[in-house]
């Protein structure tokens, strides 16, 4: 298991822990044989992780090592915070536990 896939799976776990609701979102492109090749995603740049607690979205976009966030990326988080939501890039678990208490469960 990738280091990105672990850290995915520990924070949906996390966020289910707290009777929040997540899911991973499939955001790459899907092989159509039809075509030959790949049929683009139909938005780019969505986070990682959906997820929705207290009747709030939240976003989270996981990052390992010098991963950097695309220009979609970084402006699919910018419009989910614009909208009201919450948003964050999480580089490591103990990282995103403490953003999660601090700006989540105590907000």
């Amino acid at each position: 298991m990738s280091a990105a896939t672990e850290l995915t799976n520990k924070v949906i776990d996390l966020i289910y822990r707290f009777n929040g609701y997540a899911w991973r979102a499939e955001s790459s492109g899907i092989f159509d044989k039809n075509l030959g090749g790949y049929r683009t995603a139909p938005k780019k740049g969505v986070a990682d992780v959906l997820a929705c607690y207290r009747g709030r979205l939240i976003a989270v976009e996981i990052k390992i090592g010098k991963d950097s966030l695309s220009d979609e990326q970084d402006g699919f988080l910018k419009n989910i915070i614009a909208a009201g939501g919450l948003a964050v890039v999480a580089k490591d678990f103990e990282e995103f536990t403490k953003w999660w208490i601090e700006k989540v469960v105590h907000s």
